[in-house]
């Protein structure tokens, strides 16, 4: 994280600076009258800092209390880096008791930095100008003077930073950033307040930083929780962190409320390093804490599209890769609030993001279903997860009858895994199993095992005029395995099976006639209304090779005809190819003689009639149920 790692660079800025005030004073006390005294502390800083050092002008006047003052310092910065120096500081003026250093005690009444700038940079070789290999001395100096916890900090009574400068470089993440650094009055007169303001872009979109904390005396002069206030914003991403800390060095009686929010969560990972899931629009807030190696951010409370959930998150880092927990639970999930796990758009209305509306717009225009949105998976290779939902209570649309949905997804090293997930259904049916993704190279395998258990059929029909002439209890199993990195390129590369059946129940013969085109029926019933016509049997195979499905024993039988269903499905070009045809079972006075075909983009295919003969006659149906025991048997044992 950008903040992190700036935090480390003002540690070694700071050893630094006590490197050359030491050396100053050492070099004082013994070179003050040789005519290379200068040229001395020089090389003296070069040696300790592991950089070459150039000071303009060194003035010291001695006393208990010492005042030394610097100017024009320059250390030169590492060979490969673009910038001169990574450091220069146009005048350096410091009070410095010498007694306390017997004791072992940094006490600098008076700190003064005129112009300091910083420049970090990060090479192509993922190397840190500022890192330990680069300068080593100065390194172990900042890593001997950062204190352990804040009564250690070098007390600074009165601290004061005009015109300071940051720059931050780098390449490889497309980050860059310039900013202020400087110390202002806080309220009441008090001590001036550190502030560091920062901006630029990261991934080519644009960042900004703004810190201001508590003053440098405030660190050690004092027992009250040191204040802090972070506003960071990425494009649409906004992190704020408010409140106080007892301790910021080990961070302890820590009262931080943090807020996260943005378009889309997924896009935290350029900032925080953390491979979010695709969200709709979204606002998180809780408390920030930490122990020993840990993160916490608990008691949260999340919205997200039109979804709320709750739950505590832990960050490892002793891990390696680091390893998140989440718990969460929701007693309001929007169902469609998931769609963009796949990439697919929450829908045209609703709490939604612009790239999901223009998505949802360009699947309308297509006519296509599946969305070719890139899922950036690769991501699960940073870090470790073991994330929990339980959502308790799921509003769906009327045709997806889903209740409440569970899941446990563990992630390691690129491969992740749900299970169990379990998805409870209206009417007391679940679909339960697995699903998983293997992003450990460049093309992601994704692959699903799923059965569904008594699910009711009427289900599907809530709020409709078919629900109560529809009953029965339908058995099924997903076996689908793809690659790819978006859904459309999973689906259009798929292979397994989609098996389903229905052993027993009704229909609405309304719809019956419809799909069988016998039309006596279809015009009696939208005069007299709909009726119940028991099923004998419905189930059919969808087979998927290489992302072209088959279909495969697919039948509906009923007391007065049996439909077969033939033809195929491209996922790859979402065309569909399917012909109905229907065989009646006894007399019927109109018939069109002609099977049904559906033709054309799966999101939008047309119903035409295939008439043998032009005119509806009457047919004299021959047509024999089918042994639906033993076809459902084959299917689900996957014979």
């Amino acid at each position: 994280m950008v903040w992190k790692r700036v935090a480390n660079i003002a540690g070694i800025v700071l050893g630094v600076l006590l490197v050359l005030i030491g050396v100053a004073v050492a070099g004082g006390y013994y070179f003050l009258t040789s005519a290379d005294f200068r040229s001395r502390v020089e090389s003296e800083a070069s040696a300790l800092s592991g950089r070459k050092t150039r000071i303009a002008k060194i003035t010291i006047d001695w006393g208990s209390t010492t005042h030394i003052h610097l100017s024009g310092v320059e250390l030169a910065n590492a060979e490969w880096a673009k910038e001169p120096n990574m450091l220069q500081i146009e005048e350096v003026d410091a009070d410095l008791r010498l007694w306390p250093l017997l004791k072992g005690d940094i006490v600098l009444p008076r700190l003064v930095l005129r112009k300091p700038q910083a420049m970090v940079e990060v090479g192509d070789k993922d190397q840190l100008n500022w890192s330990f290999g680069e300068a080593p001395v100065a390194t172990e100096a900042a890593k001997a003077v950062t204190p352990k916890n804040r009564f250690q900090t070098p007390l600074i009574g009165h601290l004061e930073i005009t015109e300071g400068a940051l720059k931050y470089q780098d390449p490889r993440r497309k980050l860059a950033l310039d900013g202020t650094i400087s110390t202002a009055q806080g309220k009441a007169g008090d001590q001036p307040q550190a502030e560091l303001k920062l901006k630029g872009k990261l991934e080519n979109q644009p960042l900004t930083v703004h810190f201001v904390g508590g003053s440098a005396l405030m660190l050690r002069d004092t027992t009250e929780p040191y204040p802090l206030d972070l506003d960071i914003a990425y494009a649409g991403t906004k992190l704020k962190a408010k409140g106080t800390v007892q301790d910021p060095f080990q961070w302890t009686g820590a009262n931080v409320d943090l807020t996260l929010s943005g378009p889309n969560l997924s896009e935290i990972y350029p900032l925080l390093g953390i491979p979010g899931p695709p969200t709709p629009p979204y606002v998180i807030s809780g408390k920030l804490d930490r122990e020993p190696g840990k993160w916490k951010f608990t008691q949260t409370k999340w919205h997200v599209g039109d979804s709320d959930l709750a739950g505590d998150i832990v960050i490892d880092e002793t891990k390696k890769p680091e390893f998140l927990t989440a718990k969460l639970v929701s007693n309001n999930l929007a169902f469609k609030d998931l769609a963009p796990l796949v990439g697919a758009p929450p829908g045209k209305t609703g709490n939604v993001n612009a790239q999901q509306a223009a998505t949802q717009q360009q699947l309308e225009a297509s006519g296509d279903l599946f969305p070719n949105v890139p899922l950036h998976v690769e991501r699960l290779r940073a870090m470790n997860m073991d994330v929990t939902l339980d959502a308790r209570r799921v509003v769906a649309p009327d045709y997806l009858p889903v209740r409440a949905l569970a899941f446990r997804v563990l992630i390691k090293n690129g491969v992740a895994t749900a299970k169990p997930l379990t998805l409870s259904l209206v009417g007391g049916g679940t679909i339960s199993g697995e699903l998983g993704i293997d992003a450990r190279t460049d093309n992601p395998r994704v692959h699903s095992n799923l059965r569904g258990t008594d699910i009711e059929l009427a289900a599907f029909f809530r709020n409709s005029r078919y629900f109560d002439t529809t009953h029965g209890k339908i058995q099924g199993r997903v076996v689908l395995a793809g690659h790819g990195k978006s859904l459309a390129q999973v689906m259009g590369t798929s292979d397994g099976h989609v098996d389903v059946a229905l052993g027993g129940g009704s229909v609405s013969s309304l719809m019956v006639s419809l799909a069988g085109l016998q039309l006596f029926d279809a015009l009696i019933l939208y005069v007299t209304g709909d009726k119940r016509i028991p099923l004998q049997c419905a189930l059919g195979r969808m087979n998927f090779q290489n992302g072209t499905i088959t279909l495969d024993r697919t039948l509906l039988d009923t007391q007065k005809s049996v439909l077969d269903v033939n033809g195929t499905v491209a996922l790859k070009s979402q065309v569909v190819n399917v012909e109905i045809k229907a065989h009646p079972k006894s007399f019927d006075l109109l018939d069109l003689h002609g099977p049904v075909s559906v033709e054309g983009k799966i999101r939008s295919p047309k119903v035409g009639i295939g008439r043998s003969i032009p005119i509806p006659t009457p047919v004299f149906g021959t047509a024999k149920g089918v042994d639906c025991a033993g076809l459902t048997n084959q299917l689900l044992t996957g014979q």
